[in-house]
């Protein structure tokens, strides 16, 4: 289960204030005025210096499944901090319409890849990790989960493309 959460005009300033590069990064989408590529967000993401302590002063995170932190969007993009408890997970899952980039900003981030099988069931074919300042992208065709394996609370910062407004879930095939 999934817990969204738009962040307050508030909040949302105060985390720019005392994060100068993520507030760079938010006023780069607001001016692009166009859908960013993946490249494009790669090299923005990987300039990032975040402010952790400020960054968890102004998001949560959900007994229930891993929250959603929305910072920002409009019609191009939409900025989120993802949080998860340890053992939480997204569904297997696509992005359908929406390229997605995210920096790993504190804790192990597990990404599982998938593919369908005839059935339209989802086979796990690769799983990888990344560290605090990672960056993992996916296109909106790739078919993939996002887990928290660890025993320390994961912060991502995600960028979709335009905004995340649908996506298909998969079932596992049997193994």
């Amino acid at each position: 289960m999934v817990t969204q959460v738009m962040l307050s005009e508030e909040e949302r300033s105060d985390l720019i204030s005392e994060c100068n590069s993520m507030g760079g990064l938010n006023e780069w989408l607001e001016n692009l005025n166009r859908r960013p590529g993946l490249s494009e967000l790669d090299v923005r993401l990987s300039k990032l210096e975040p402010n952790i302590q400020a960054i968890e002063r102004c998001i949560g995170y959900s007994e229930y499944g891993y929250q959603r932190n929305i910072i920002n969007k409009n019609e191009y993009y939409e900025l989120v901090a993802i949080c998860w408890s340890s053992g939480q997970e997204t569904p297997i899952h696509d992005h359908t319409g929406s390229d997605c980039a995210f920096l790993i900003l504190a804790g192990t981030c597990t990404e599982t890849v998938y593919e369908t099988n005839d059935d339209g069931l989802a086979t796990p074919t690769l799983s990888r990790e990344y560290k605090p300042g990672g960056i993992c992208a996916a296109e909106e065709a790739d078919i993939h989960r996002i887990s928290n394996e660890s025993n320390e609370n994961l912060i991502n910062l995600h960028v979709y493309t335009p905004p995340l407004r649908d996506f298909n879930i998969y079932a596992p095939a049997e193994e």
